[in-house]
């Protein structure tokens, strides 16, 4: 049997300090319409951490795209909205994941299936090819 590699089963966007979505120090939700994406309930707000690292963000490497922001959504009506919208969108793209991974999970089954009955054929004609032998 072949055994994969670590890093060749993790997508090549995702950096190396990934933590997963399972993990035991994910706590708290980071919104309500995602309560699958969870950050550590720790002294911070759950704003305050990176939802695929699960550290800490430093205010300083994102006051430029915070200035961004608050010129495309001026009110907060329009923030929330936005986030809204954000959600939603997480939210399909997880679900869709989700419905491939069970895709391609039935395709290996599937596959293992065929092979394992592949195997019993063979297993039963080389049996009666044995026994046709003469001896």
């Amino acid at each position: 049997m072949v055994e994969a590699e670590g890093p060749l089963l993790s997508p090549p966007s995702e950096p190396a300090s990934t933590v997963p979505l399972g993990s035991s120090i994910r706590t708290t939700p980071i919104h309500p319409d995602l309560p699958d994406v969870q950050v550590p309930g720790g002294p911070l707000p759950v704003y305050s951490y990176h939802p695929i690292t699960c550290e800490p963000i430093e205010d300083q490497d994102l006051l430029s795209e915070l200035e961004q922001l608050r010129q495309e959504f001026p009110s907060k009506e329009a923030a929330l909205r936005a986030q809204e919208q954000a959600a939603k969108e997480a939210r399909r793209r997880i679900e869709e994941a989700e419905k491939k991974k069970e895709q391609v999970q039935k395709a290996i089954d599937k596959k293992i299936k065929e092979r394992d009955t592949e195997m019993k054929v063979l297993s039963k004609y080389r049996e009666v090819r044995a026994s046709d032998i003469p001896t």
